[in-house]
Order: structure tokens, then sequence, then C-alpha cells
């Protein structure tokens, strides 16, 4: 009798979701779903129609409406440990009918989506898309990085803070953060940091389980996530359990729809090797900044303070040594980037395989800049950017597969893609994104004037 009412209430809960899902699909406003809003920019030549882009859209789509009837609610976590192996049948028996991670408890629920391809192929445009068309308040579209900066800054503030929830301090910071957010679309979802690797399992285990709905961009499969990375046999798990909860889809894509129209763009980058180029980037500076005069100054960091030796008016100057070459973090690009409209980043040099600290410090940079519409000046001692790193051409006995498992070859690809676009005037008419409470005038318009 009691086993009947459990089938029965699982029967009626899948019963009243589909009839939520056949109901939303007629009262939601088709007009201003992301699949139409796609066909709409198509139609206004805005964008160009493109199979594998319909194809994401449409998944987009069925989860925009999906979203419409979902409500976050917290199942129990399970996790494999040495000890579940040790339970009797009993114990086993009397689990069949708890809550888990396993996909069939979660056939109410909004499937997460993990979309991955080639830079420029239009991952992040499509799913900014689908962002603004989703009618939540508890949502947020975040770079993966800056994700996992600010969750290792809540774990240390509620460790300081509650030393009475450190026996489940990962569960208090989920539950605590699931409480502003439970929709993240997460950009460039990558796995570099040796810490984020030997937590991601149970963090996700916990996000899920309590609710949180995801769609992510990689530019690789899940299965190349932390290639070869230290301990990776700790990350592993994490794997099938991403296939477990996320459809994926590859974009499959050889277009970068980043380096059409970009012709005619406005000078940005400098020959570091003509003499006359110092000043030329002085007087480009002169102007941005008008009438003030530069003047170092610093930047706090979580308690540690930056020094950034010239700035005025919204605009930075640092050499590539002075940012890339010392031992700089995720946050302190994640500052730089959100406090200054400009960066003018000088002698960028040829970067080879040796130089990996350096190749990835800049590809953060990079990413920080791009997401935060900061524009960047700079000089490079090379003829175009596609030579700062470019160890196929820069060692001809060297072949692709041979460099797969190195994650910065890998993500260049992607740091090349987005400093050819941020060369563009498309780019440079885009308004800054600010991130603190003091906003230097962009003064961006003069150059192009």
């Amino acid at each position: 009798m009691h086993l009947n009412r459990i089938i029965l209430s699982c029967s009626f809960r899948r019963l009243r979701f589909s009839l939520n899902h056949v109901r939303t699909l007629y009262t939601a406003q088709a007009e201003s779903s992301p699949l139409q809003i796609y066909r709409n920019k198509i139609q206004a030549y805005e964008l160009r129609a493109d199979p594998r882009q319909e194809q994401l859209m449409t998944m987009l789509d069925k989860l925009y409406y999906d979203l419409q009837v979902y409500e976050p609610e917290t199942r129990q976590i399970e996790t494999t440990t040495l000890s579940d192996k040790k339970k009797n049948i009993l114990s086993k028996l009397t689990n069949v009918f708890k809550t888990s991670t396993n996909t069939s408890d979660f056939v109410d629920r909004p499937k997460s989506l993990y979309i991955y391809g080639g830079a420029g192929c239009g991952k992040s445009l499509l799913m900014d898309i689908f962002y603004e068309c989703v009618p939540i308040k508890e949502k947020r579209r975040i770079h993966f990085n800056s994700f996992m900066l600010e969750f290792h800054n809540r774990m240390h503030r509620v460790r300081s803070n509650n030393a009475a929830v450190s026996d489940n301090l990962l569960g208090s910071v989920v539950e605590e953060l699931l409480n502003e957010i439970w929709l993240l679309c997460f950009d460039e979802f990558m796995v570099l940091d040796i810490g984020d690797a030997m937590i991601i399992k149970r963090l996700f285990e916990h996000l899920f389980a309590k609710g949180m709905v995801m769609v992510a961009t990689s530019n690789r499969p899940p299965d190349d996530l932390y290639y070869r990375g230290l301990n990776r046999e700790y990350f592993v798990p994490f794997i099938p359990f991403l296939h477990q909860m996320c459809a994926v889809h590859n974009m499959d894509s050889s277009t970068d729809y980043r380096l059409i129209g970009t012709q005619g763009h406005v000078q940005t980058v400098f020959d570091a090797r003509r003499p006359e180029t110092a000043s030329e980037i002085d007087a480009l500076s002169s102007r941005l900044i008008a009438p003030y005069e530069p003047q170092p100054g610093t930047l706090d960091v979580n308690g540690r303070d930056i020094t950034v030796p010239w700035q005025a008016r919204g605009v930075a100057k640092f050499s590539f040594e002075q940012l890339c070459g010392h031992e700089f973090y995720s946050a302190d690009y994640i500052a730089i980037a959100s406090t200054y409209h400009t960066l003018i980043l000088t002698d960028i040099p040829k970067l080879s395989l040796e130089q990996r600290d350096r190749i990835r410090r800049f590809i953060i940079l990079v990413d920080e800049l791009y997401n935060n519409h900061t524009k960047l000046i700079l000089s490079m001692s090379v003829d175009t950017v596609k030579d700062i790193f470019n160890p196929l051409k820069d060692n001809p006995q060297l072949k692709r597969e041979d460099l797969l498992t190195m994650d910065e070859f890998h993500s260049f690809d992607r740091t090349l893609s987005r400093l050819i676009e941020m060369q563009s005037k498309e780019y440079l008419a885009k308004p800054k994104r600010f991130g603190n409470s003091t906003k230097s005038p962009d003064e961006w318009s003069q150059l192009q004037s």
C-alpha cells in the first residue's frame, strides 16, 4: 500500500509537470523567445544563418519554456564512498526511495546545457540572447573563472565569520549562493587550477542538488577538461556527472564570426620594434587622459594592494613584463579590467612553449578585458597578433596533436580571436562595463573623431 502511494505520487508529479509544460507553450510569448529573437536578427541581417546555431537556439528555446514553470527544489546528495560500498542489502533497499543526483530523480527538472566549440563560433552570443530573454530575477551570467574566485572568497568569509559551519562549509556556501541565484550562465567553462579541480565535483553536486540550472560555454568537450592536469584522477569523476546533468552540444563550426566585419578598424596595435612607437603611444595616451597628468595608483584586491604604475581618468598603462611576467592572479586582472575603461599594454614579446605561466596570465587578462568591454592598446615585437604565440609556425617539427594536452595552446585560439575583435570599430563602440562604483568617463570616442 505504501509502495503504491509512492508510485502514484511520482506519477502525479510527472503528469503535473507535463501539463504545466504544455500550458506554458501556449501562454509564453513566442515573439520574445530566444529562437524567435535569433531568427529576427537573421532577418535584420544582424546575424548570418547557421544550422548549428539554429540547432543550439532550438535547445535554448526549449529550456526557456521549461524554466517558465520550474521552481528549484532541494534533493538529497549521494556520493560514492568506500562506506557506501559496504552498505548492507536492507540499507540499499531503503535507499531506493531516497532522492539523489540520479537522472531519474530529476525528471521534472530542466536539463542543463553544456555548449562547446571553437573560438568565435557564436557560443557566448547565443547564450547571451537566451540569458536576456529569461524572465527570472535569480539569474547570473558570469565568466567561470570569476565564479570560482567568488566561490572561494565566500568560503573564506563564511569560515571566518562562523566556525560552527565548518562541518558543512560547502553546503552552507552553496545554500547562501543559491538564495540569490539559481540560473547560472557560465562563459568559458575551463578548469586550469588544481584547487578548482579538487573541489569541483562536490561543488556541482551541491549546486545541482539544491536546484541549480546551468548553461555553460567552453572551448573543450567535457571529456577534455583539465586534460593531463595535476592529480587529474580526482577530477575525472566530475566528467560523467557533468554528462549526466547536462545536454552536451557541439557547435562544430569552423567559422569565426569575430573575424567578419572587422575591416577598416581603428589602429590600436603598434610595432614595438619601431623607435617612434613609444612616442606615438604616449601621444595617444595623452589624448585619452587630457587634461590630466598620469599618476601611480593602487587597487585593493581582497586586502592586497596592486600597484598601477601609470593611470589617469580611467586609463592604465603597464608593460607586458609588469602585468604578465609576475605572480598576478585572476582577481587582479578582474580588478584592473573592471576599473579602467582602457588598458595600454606595451612590449608584448613572442611567447614560447617554455613560458606557460606568462601565456596563461595573458589569456586570463584578455578574457577579463573582453568580458568588461575594456579597450586595449598594445605594442608587440612581432608582425601580427597571430605571431605572439604560434608554436606550430615557430617549430615546424611539431604537430597540432602534440600540443592538445597543453591547455594554454588550446585556449590561445580564443585569445587570438578576441584580440582581433577588440581592434574592430564594433568593439570600440561598446559601452564599458564597470565593476565598481567609481566610473571614469570613457573618452574613447576621441580616437575616432
